[in-house]
């Protein structure tokens, strides 16, 4: 137990550090490349996308690049878990949903994730486009009237009063706009709380040290975003 409880510390530190890396310097190509790191980072966003049983599904990539008639980019192709477009990559990742009997019926949660290169701003057309996502997935039959749908879309500007979350469809669909510097922020306010709640566990009492020495670096981080000026929404 000890060392799976470290290994998924030290897990989503890694990611932490990738995500700081490539957002720094995050033109069209490190875009691209953040879209894995979502894949086992959707924890990110809060607590109810913990779920370890969120997949790609390669099947809603495969409908939303047909939707694109051709205009994705040739490297979608090498990469069947996301859709690679000239402004940024769209990842689809699902939750099954399940009958009386245990079967497997639908999709029972998606998360879109639309990750934008900078110096986009985002606003209305950008959540517009989460939207025409989800109608062709319904349409086609990806998802049903009951799934639940969480759409965001990065970058690291918002236009002025963009900032609000879209509801569609009696809430069921709801589009957030977020900024990379905030997603950044709940990373390390999510580690540091998931570190809250085992430092003191007994089975962890003789991994206190290397425990302490995962969570070190992102401590002083902490400390530092507090004296940094708050990211400036556009």
């Amino acid at each position: 137990m000890a060392k799976v409880v470290l290994d998924e510390i030290q897990g989503r530190l890694k990611v932490i550090n990738e995500l700081r890396i490539k957002i720094q310097v995050a033109g069209i190509d490190e875009v691209k490349e953040l879209q894995p790191l979502f894949a086992k980072g959707l924890w990110m966003f809060g607590d109810k996308f913990e779920s370890i049983h969120f997949t790609s599904n390669k099947g809603m990539t495969t409908v939303i690049r047909e939707l694109f008639d051709g205009t994705a980019e040739k490297a979608s192709l090498n990469r069947p878990d996301f859709v690679i477009r000239g402004d940024g990559s769209i990842g689809f990742y699902s939750v099954p949903s399940y009958n009386e009997e245990h079967e497997e019926v639908g999709v029972g949660h998606l998360v879109i994730v639309d990750l934008k290169t900078t110096k986009l701003s985002l606003g209305s057309k950008e959540k517009e486009q989460i939207w025409k996502y989800v109608k062709e997935l319904k349409k086609k039959g990806y998802i049903q009237p009951e799934t639940r749908v969480d759409g965001f879309v990065l970058g690291d500007q918002i236009e002025a009063g963009e900032g609000g979350t879209r509801t569609e469809d009696n809430d069921k669909v709801r589009i957030q706009p977020l900024l990379y510097s905030i997603i950044l922020s709940r990373a390390e306010q999510r580690l540091l709380k998931l570190y809250d709640k085992v430092k003191d566990a007994p089975f962890l009492v003789e991994q206190q040290i290397e425990l302490s020495r995962f969570i070190e670096p992102i401590a002083v981080r902490q400390a530092d975003m507090l004296e940094a000026e708050p990211a400036e929404v556009k």
